[in-house]
């Protein structure tokens, strides 16, 4: 707190009839009650912080294909469903032998996609194709997606079960995979936006 020192009265040698000297007051300063607040302040904000988790994604990797392990299997062109995204973030999709050529879409078309094929097509595999321009946003929404129908189709062999004792069916897993864009993606890719066929 501050306090207030008076000096006392020094006697004056000129002091002359009935004039008074004049008392200098000094001030001093105690800065323990300021240090106390801050301390106890910075303590506050110390347990009272909230620290944000960093924001990730949990992805499965597949392990290391190690010596003399068998080949990978092929897949049938029915069963691969290919998702390409191009440095305007546009989407397209491409499934069988019948499509020649990857077809645009929207995002909530392809969600449609992505959860009929998986209910309709047993083993299907996954492929999504991002050009390096693309956002890293249009990935994450693209994977969610895929998450959100593996997470429906378990949630209804789990009822399912619950039904009927007899449904020995495993959880279903997405089997999912990412590929960088070949150029000949991006070829196929830009003769599709201007409305053309590949030339052989």
């Amino acid at each position: 707190m501050g306090g207030v020192d008076i000096g006392a009265e020094k006697p004056d040698k000129k002091k002359t009839g009935l004039k008074r000297p004049k008392r200098r007051i000094r001030i001093r300063n105690d800065l323990t009650p300021m240090v106390d607040i801050a301390f106890l302040l910075l303590i506050f904000y110390m347990v009272t912080t909230v620290f944000s988790s960093p924001l990730s994604m949990e992805i499965s990797l597949p392990p290391k294909q190690k010596e003399g392990d068998p080949p990978p299997v092929e897949v049938a062109e029915s069963k691969l469903l290919q998702m390409l995204v191009d440095k305007d973030d546009s989407l397209y999709y491409q499934i069988g032998a019948d499509m020649k050529q990857p077809e645009k879409v929207s995002f909530q078309e392809l969600s449609e996609i992505i959860n009929e094929k998986n209910r309709n097509v047993s083993k299907l595999v996954m492929v999504l194709k991002m050009d390096q321009a693309s956002s890293y946003g249009m990935m994450v929404d693209i994977i969610d997606r895929i998450q959100a129908a593996e997470r429906a189709i378990n949630v209804e062999l789990a009822a399912a079960r619950l039904v009927d004792a007899s449904i020995t069916q495993e959880d279903y897993s997405v089997m999912f995979s990412m590929p960088d864009m070949s150029a000949w993606d991006e070829y196929v890719l830009g003769i599709v936006k201007e409305g053309g066929t590949v030339e052989q």
